[in-house]
Order: C-alpha cells, then structure tokens, then sequence
C-alpha cells in the first residue's frame, strides 16, 4: 500500500463524514457512502467513480445490508484511488465480515463522541433528510454491529484500530488522525519490508 488509507467507523452522528471532509487539506480523498448515496438518490452523478459501483449503490436502501456486490465494487474504488492519493473512507466497514476484506496497513478509526452532541447532530440531519432519527437511531443495523467490527479489526494484527475522541475543532481532530495514519503506515511498509527480507 503506497499512500495513507483511513477507515472512519462510529455511531451515526459522531461525525465521520465532517471528519473525512476535514482530512481533504492534509491531501486525502474522502469516500463517503453516505454522502454519495445521498447524491444517487437525487439523481447526481458523482465524478470519479465507476457505473458499476454508483448502480450499485444507488441500489443500495439505507439502513439495509449492503450487498456482497456493492462490497467487492468499493473494494475496487478503494484500491483505485488509494493507489494515486492518501484515502479516507467514512461508514466502511459496518460488519464484522467486511473487515476481513480491508487491506493490510491501513487504520481504522472508531470515532466517538458525547451522546448529547451525537443526539444534537441526529436532530439536525432529520430536518434535511427523508430519513428520520430519534432516540432509538442507535439501534439502527450499523449501530448495532459496531463493536462485533471493533472487536474483528482487533483481532487483525496488520492494521492498526484507534478510539479517537471527535472532541474540539474538525480540522483538529483530523490532523491528529492524519498524524498517526502516517505513523502506521510507515511502520506497515517497515514491517513488510523485514517479513521480506526474512525470506
């Protein structure tokens, strides 16, 4: 893996995609399923992605499991773009199989947040969106597969998984986050180098 690739999961409204957004000035890309599907579902066209995975995503309800089609054509998005520029991905992984799939290197990111904020956000959002939220968005599908997918990444040991505070200003956060993916990814590249030198 040559560039940075960051993937941003938390609860629903503890700010992956603000975050993501504030990674853009440290030179990342930001895929954010959300956000796209969002623009599908207004019939725009986002540039720089294949047909293949915008039909699918534009296929995909939210809320839903996402198809292992619609996995495999992200995993292509991702290893195309991550091949030319650091990434962050925000809501991916959102189950614990999905994990399995992510490349060797990367970090993953658990976003957090105080419950009153992340109530606050969800409020907000449903005044702009045909989705509704409550007190009972945490029990959405995603929500609650979230520490089946913490505990799967743990278990890998060729990525690293971070528990970071959305706490502060987003550019903050993000440059904090950028920081230590750097960090990882340095040491990914040194660890694979010694594995190949060892054989």
């Amino acid at each position: 893996m040559a560039h940075c690739l960051i993937f941003l999961i938390g609860l629903h409204g503890v700010g992956k995609s603000t975050i993501g957004q504030a990674l853009v000035p440290h030179g990342y890309r930001h895929i954010s399923l959300g956000d796209l599907g969002r623009l599908l579902r207004r019939r725009r066209i986002p540039d720089g992605f294949t047909l293949r995975f915008l039909r699918l995503l534009a296929a995909h309800e939210p809320g839903e499991r996402m198809s292992a089609k619609l996995v495999d054509a992200l995993h292509g998005e991702i290893g195309q773009h991550n091949a030319h520029v650091p990434l962050v991905v925000d809501g991916f992984p959102a189950e614990p199989y999905q994990v399995m799939g992510l490349p060797a290197g990367c970090t993953l990111i658990h976003l957090t947040c105080p419950a009153p904020e992340r109530m606050q956000r969800l409020a907000a959002r449903s005044e702009t969106t045909s989705r509704k939220w409550g007190a009972d968005a945490a029990e959405s599908r995603r929500d609650r597969q979230l520490g089946a997918v913490i505990e799967a990444a743990q278990e890998r040991t060729d990525m690293r998984t971070l528990e970071i505070p959305n706490l502060g200003l987003p550019q903050q956060v993000a440059a904090t986050i950028a920081a230590l993916a750097t960090q990882v990814q340095r040491q990914s590249v040194v660890f694979s180098e010694t594995v190949f030198a060892s054989r």
